[in-house]
């Protein structure tokens, strides 16, 4: 059985049902959290109740794998309310992205499991195709070497070469976020990825900025970023972000890949965050050492 929890933004339930026929066409059994289809506001239900849902699957025995249903905001009003002593003690699975960055994070870097960047029910497989990334979601999960060598036809090369480091990042907005906290995403000799959705083009400079001053760019080894999904210079001018990059990241050394399925788009990787990976973009590939399972 797989838990299914709502930790930040409210659930569509249409989307919510289709993406549960999605996984349950994988194998896995769904159960979904007692809140997940509260709303207060913004927010998937009171801070208590969305952190409580994750605590009790958690704690379930029965419970092998958390998903969570959609990203949106709320993560970080959650994370003081977690226990990760009981974490530590239950590892888990756990799945997400977009505002689940910061959980990812926190699970990574404070509870000492293996995170994983990849689709969620409502907000991926509830309203999006996914063809591919059904395959690989459930080959990385159940420990399918296939699942671990992904290579996509879009993808561009910003700097060439080769690089070995352990997966970090998620979404842009949620890393900046995350500087002088306690959650502090670590990057150093990490492949960093790096994606965002519908941010004017100003905006990931800023962010990349930030993070550059902030030094996370540093002993980086390689980066990957994401589609960037309607993250665009402006009318009139090339909707390609890969000038700004290099105007962020000057003479690279690192192997750098662009428009890569991370993040927010039609198609994308589930990564399992702290794992050892290689880049590669002479085939332009991202190979994993492990599927983070076992």
């Amino acid at each position: 059985m797989v838990g299914v929890v709502a930790p930040a933004g409210p659930v569509d339930p249409e989307h919510l049902e289709t993406g549960l026929g999605v996984i349950r066409g994988m194998g896995f059994e769904p159960v979904l959290g007692r809140y997940v289809n509260d709303r207060n506001n913004f927010l998937a239900g009171k801070d208590e109740d969305r952190a409580d849902d994750l605590m009790v699957m958690f704690q379930n025995t029965d419970i092998k794998a958390i998903f969570c249903a959609r990203g949106g905001y709320g993560v970080n009003r959650i994370l003081p309310l977690l226990d990760p002593k009981i974490i530590r003690k239950n590892p888990k699975v756990v799945v997400g992205s977009s505002d689940i960055t910061l959980l990812l994070i926190h699970l990574l870097q404070k509870c000492g499991l293996v995170p994983f960047h990849g689709p969620m029910v409502s907000g991926s497989f509830g309203c999006k195709p996914m063809k591919i990334s059904k395959t690989q979601f459930r080959k990385v999960l159940v420990g399918d070497k296939e699942g671990g060598r992904l290579t996509a036809p879009q993808t561009r090369v910003l700097q060439e070469g080769t690089a070995r480091g352990k997966l970090v990042g998620g979404c842009l907005t949620l890393l900046c976020r995350s500087l002088k906290t306690p959650y502090e995403v670590q990057t150093r000799d990490g492949i960093l990825l790096i994606e965002d959705v519908n941010e004017p083009a100003y905006r990931i400079d800023g962010m990349l900025w930030q993070l550059k001053a902030a030094g996370k760019f540093r002993g980086v080894k390689g980066i990957v970023f994401g589609e960037m999904i309607n993250c665009r210079l402006g009318e009139g001018l090339s909707d390609k972000l890969d000038s700004l990059f290099q105007d962020i990241l000057p003479k690279s050394s690192i192997p750098i890949l662009t428009n890569c399925p991370v993040g927010h788009g039609n198609e994308m990787w589930t990564l399992p965050l702290g794992v050892e990976a290689t880049l590669d973009t002479d085939s332009q590939s991202l190979r994993l050492k492990n599927n983070g399972v076992s």
